[in-house]
Parts: structure tokens; sequence; C-alpha cells
């Protein structure tokens, strides 16, 4: 069984529906704060998952027009729309954004610590979201022999 900490968790069922344009995870690492060193010599792993609603468009948008790009950024002061991406998924489609389905499940990156905080954005693209919550939080394993996500909302 993977180790999960609440304090590593980015967001929990997070409503996503938006106007076009970025959202900011609800809880961000503070490093300084946390006082860690990501990982100690294992890789930390991003997880990334549509919660138990869709993302999906309002109803007079163009059919599957709705899109989400998940970014990891890091910054000196807080995380938001202006921070420093240190990755990004591509535009992931609307038919993709399924309930449950997984949009991202990674190592953090090298040198993710450069700066003091870490945090998501979730970017919608193309029409404005009408529903969508997402689940994101930090584990220490990848492995599909089990599966860190013990409840809907993780926690």
């Amino acid at each position: 069984m993977a180790i999960f900490d609440a304090m590593l968790e980015f967001s929990d069922e997070q409503d996503i529906s938006q106007a076009v344009g970025t959202a900011v995870a609800t809880n961000q690492l503070d490093l300084v704060i946390s006082d860690v060193n990501i990982g100690g010599g294992e890789p930390v792993w991003l997880n990334v998952k549509i919660g138990t609603e869709a993302v999906a468009e309002v109803e007079d948008a163009t059919d599957g027009a709705c899109t989400l790009v998940v970014k990891l950024v890091y910054d000196d002061t807080a995380v938001d729309a202006s921070s420093i991406v240190k990755y990004q998924t591509r535009a992931l489609t609307e038919t993709e954004l399924t309930a449950g389905a997984w949009v991202l499940r990674m190592p953090l990156p090298v040198a993710i610590d450069e700066e003091r905080y870490v945090g998501l954005l979730y970017t919608i693209g193309g029409a404005t979201s009408a529903v969508g919550t997402v689940n994101a939080w930090l584990d220490n394993g990848s492995s599909t022999d089990f599966n860190t996500q013990v409840a809907e909302s993780n926690i």
C-alpha cells in the first residue's frame, strides 16, 4: 500500500468549471514550511485524475470543444497564473476527460524544489466548461498493482 499524506494533496474534487481561462489548484506545497527534501532519493509521483464529474462544455458550445491543460508550476512567492511552468500536459479533449479518467501520473521533474511553492494550474480552453472536478496529489509510487486513491476524493 502506498503512503498518502493529506498535506500533499493539490485538489480534492475541485470544481474546475469556468469560462475559458486558468484556475489555481486549491492547495499548494510550501517547501519552506514543510521543510522537506522532496523524495529524499526516491521518486515522488504526481497524480491527476478527473473526479466524479467529467469535464464538459456548456450546452450551446461546439460539441467536444472544451479542453483541459494541467500545468505543474513553481514560484518563489505563491502559485498563480504567472508561475513558472515546469511541466504541462497537451490539451486534453472533452472525450478524454470522463469521470475517473487519469490525466497524469508521472515522477516529479528534477529540481522542482528550486522555488518555495509548488502547485498546479488547470487551463480550460476552447469552450466554457459547464461541469468538471479534479483530484491531484503527490505520493510515493506509480505501480499499477495498487491504487493510491482509496476513495473518490482520495481522503
